[in-house]
């Protein structure tokens, strides 16, 4: 069985699916897996093919350790909570096994006992959700009140919009960017504070000192909303984070 390192349960549940997690404080991304670093500014050549420090964390994952689903499942029960039985069962549902596949290859019950483990494991996927807010409420109902997600200084809109609670900014990223924090992004939200937070995720892909032209800004915001990228150049420089000095880009600091 792999072992769990502390730093699993720091990461968000799009970094878990990723099996990359991002440190500010170094500007690395790290495997969750081995602990492999990839550092921002840093070019990986990567089976002939030169790549950023982000691309090159992803493609390790799936050439040193394969599907991050494979890598959940080889976790023991304490980490997991989940039997054999129950891992062979989600192994073979991801991999679209029919419920009579899945019955000959488990080799016991019947097809409705099969289509009711389906059923049990959609229900704790529900009670998973309700837990975990229960539990960050438990332990940071004051704390996280007191300390929300920090803001990026001078932005023209630092106010109480910007407050969100770290579980709150982790839910919205789970809702917002699906497929992971590399895009795309379903859209943006209504609410101001959320639409700002997401506004502040964009911002993390820009780096502090360079200047980007117009094209690069629009190249890199079309990852998240290929046919909105314009509305999101816009917003970034209206909400603070871009700031727009003789025809060029820069991250506000």
């Amino acid at each position: 069985m792999m072992e769990i390192s502390e730093a699993w349960y720091g990461a968000s549940v799009a970094e878990l699916k990723q099996g990359v997690t991002y440190r500010n404080d170094t500007d690395t991304y790290y495997c969750l897996v081995c602990g492999e670093p990839f550092e921002e500014g840093v070019i990986y050549n990567v089976d002939g093919r030169l790549m950023e420090a982000r691309k090159a964390a992803q493609r390790h994952i799936g050439a040193a350790h394969g599907s991050m689903l494979d890598v959940l499942l080889e976790l023991d029960k304490k980490a997991t909570g989940l039997t054999e039985l129950q891992k062979q069962l989600i192994g073979l549902f991801a991999s679209g096994k029919s419920d009579a596949e899945t019955l000959e290859l488990t080799g016991g019950g019947s097809a409705s006992t099969i289509r009711n483990h389906r059923f049990a494991l959609k229900e704790r996927a529900k009670q998973a959700k309700l837990f975990l807010a229960i539990i960050e409420l438990m332990d940071g109902g004051q704390e996280q009140t007191a300390n929300p997600v920090p803001v990026r200084r001078n932005t023209v809109l630092a106010d109480e919009r910007y407050t969100l609670a770290p579980g709150e900014y982790k839910a919205l990223l789970d809702k917002y960017l699906p497929q992971g924090l590399e895009g795309p992004l379903t859209g943006l939200p209504r609410k101001e504070k959320r639409k700002i937070a997401l506004l502040r995720h964009l911002a993390t892909e820009f780096k502090k000192g360079r200047k980007y032209k117009e094209a690069e800004v629009d190249e890199l915001l079309k990852r998240f909303m290929a046919d909105e990228h314009e509305l999101l150049r816009h917003q970034m420089v209206d909400y603070g984070f871009l700031v727009l000095e003789d025809g060029a880009y820069r991250l506000q600091t």
